[in-house]
């Protein structure tokens, strides 16, 4: 009696110990699926298009620069900038003087790039 006894407590363990490892093998794969990465958008060029308009085109930006995500672009004239254009791009905007700071969340340094040389070209 005493030996079916020990071998039924045993076999629970071994039954109990599987499933404990299972629920974390479980947790830690969600875990990591969670974490994973949502896929960059390609670069559009209409949005950097539109986004070098908003700013007020190459005579109206005198400098940009890039800081992590953000870009920092001062200006000539705060009049030239269309604020409502910003926001229908979905580009937070921070305006400190003549200075703006766009956060640009993917591609900041293609975008960074692109206003570059549209306004070498523009000049």
């Amino acid at each position: 009696m005493k030996i079916l006894l020990v071998q039924t407590t045993s076999t629970y363990f071994i039954v109990l110990t599987i499933i404990i490892i299972l629920i974390v093998a479980l947790l830690f794969l969600l875990g990591n699926l969670k974490k994973r990465k949502p896929k960059e958008s390609p670069l559009d060029l209409n949005f950097l298009e539109a986004l070098y308009i908003a700013l007020g085109g190459g005579p109206n930006i005198l400098g940009i620069s890039r800081e992590h995500q953000r870009l920092q672009v001062k200006v000539l004239q705060m009049k030239s900038v269309d604020a409502n254009k910003l926001k229908e791009l979905g580009t937070p905007a921070f305006v400190k003087g003549k200075e703006i700071t766009l956060l640009i969340k993917n591609h900041t340094q293609d975008v960074l790039s692109f206003l570059n040389d549209r306004r070498k070209e523009d000049s």
